[in-house]
C-alpha cells in the first residue's frame, strides 16, 4: 500500500516490512521504503507504529504526531527497534527442532496488533498439493534465538552463515505437527468426493421418496378403483352368464326345431300324410 504524509499530503513510499514485538506475539508497526534521493542515494526506511496512521482512500496516512514514527514511536511503544523481529519468512519450528516451513502470512488484530494466527509455506508444489498450515495463536510460543536461520539487521542480510551468527525462529507447540493443512488439491479432491457422495446419497434418498410417493398414489388409486372394478367385473360376469344362458336356450330351441322338421320330413317320405294334408 502507498503511504502518505498526513501534513504535506505527499507520497512517502510503500509498506515494506511488518515489525513484531521482540518477546510478545504482537505487531508493533511497519516500515516504509522511501524512494532513493536523486535516484542515487538510498534513504533509511521510516518506521510507523501501529497507532500512528489512518486509512484514507486506500492509502495509509501517517498522523501528524511525533510519536507516530521512528524513535519517538519506539519510545511510546516501550521497545528497542533493533530488538524487534520480522516474522515474514521466519522458520517455524518446534522446541525439538522439527521444521514446519516458513511464515508466509500473519493475521493480527488491527486495534491491538495481537497475532491471531500465522500461515506457513514449504515448497510451492507441496503447498499446492497438501495446502498450507494455519497455526493459531494459542499454539505459538513466540520468537526464540538460538535455532533457525541466521539473523541480521532489517533488510541487510547478505546470506552469511558462520558460527558466530545469531539464529532465530518462531517456535510452536509440537501438536501443530499433526494438524491438518488447509486448502490444496488433495483436500479439495477429498471435499469434492465427499460432496459427490453426499449428493449421490441425497439423490438415492430423493428417488426412494419419489418412488414411495408414486407407489402410495398407485395403491390409493387401486384401493379407490377396486370396489368399482369388482362391481364392473361382477356385472360383466353376470352379463356373460346371462348371455351364455340365452344363447344356450336359443340353440336348444333351434335343435328342437330341426328335430321336429326331421320328424315331419321322415313322415312325408314314408307316405304317412295323404294328399289333403300336403
Amino acid at each position: 500500500m502507498q503511504v502518505v504524509d498526513g501534513v504535506r499530503q505527499k507520497r512517502i513510499g510503500k509498506v515494506r516490512y511488518f515489525i513484531f514485538h521482540p518477546t510478545e506475539k504482537r505487531l508493533v508497526g511497519f516500515t516504509v521504503k522511501r524512494p532513493d534521493k536523486l535516484l542515487m542515494f538510498k534513504r533509511k526506511d521510516l518506521f510507523v507504529q501501529l497507532h500512528g496512521f489512518d486509512i484514507e482512500s486506500g492509502n495509509l496516512v501517517v498522523r501528524n504526531d511525533e510519536a507516530a514514527t521512528d524513535e519517538s514511536a519506539c519510545k511510546a511503544l516501550g521497545v528497542d527497534y533493533n530488538d524487534c523481529v520480522l516474522w515474514m519468512g521466519m522458520p517455524v519450528m518446534t522446541e525439538k527442532g522439527d521444521m514446519l516451513g516458513f511464515i508466509d502470512d500473519v493475521a493480527f488484530d488491527p486495534r491491538t496488533g495481537d497475532v491471531e494466527c500465522l500461515m506457513t509455506e514449504t515448497t510451492k508444489t507441496k503447498d499446492a498439493l497438501l495446502g498450507r498450515r494455519i497455526v493459531e495463536a494459542r499454539h505459538i510460543k513466540g520468537f526464540r534465538r538460538g535455532q533457525g536461520i541466521a539473523l541480521a539487521p532489517i533488510g541487510e542480510y547478505d546470506g552469511g552463515d558462520d558460527e558466530n551468527t545469531q539464529r532465530g525462529a518462531i517456535v510452536v507447540d509440537a501438536a501443530v505437527l499433526t494438524q491438518a493443512r488447509e486448502g490444496g488439491v488433495a483436500s479439495a479432491a477429498g471435499k469434492a468426493s465427499a460432496v459427490v457422495a453426499d449428493k449421490a446419497r441425497k439423490s438415492v434418498v430423493r428417488v426412494k421418496k419419489e418412488a414411495g410417493k408414486a407407489r402410495s398414489k398407485v395403491d390409493a388409486a387401486y384401493n379407490d378403483a377396486k370396489p368399482e372394478a369388482i362391481k364392473a367385473a361382477t356385472s360383466a360376469e353376470e352379463a356373460i352368464n346371462k348371455g351364455a344362458y340365452a344363447a344356450g336356450e336359443h340353440v336348444a330351441k333351434l335343435g328342437g326345431m330341426f328335430a321336429a322338421f326331421k320328424e315331419e320330413f321322415d313322415k312325408g317320405m314314408n307316405g304317412e300324410y295323404d294328399d289333403e294334408d300336403n
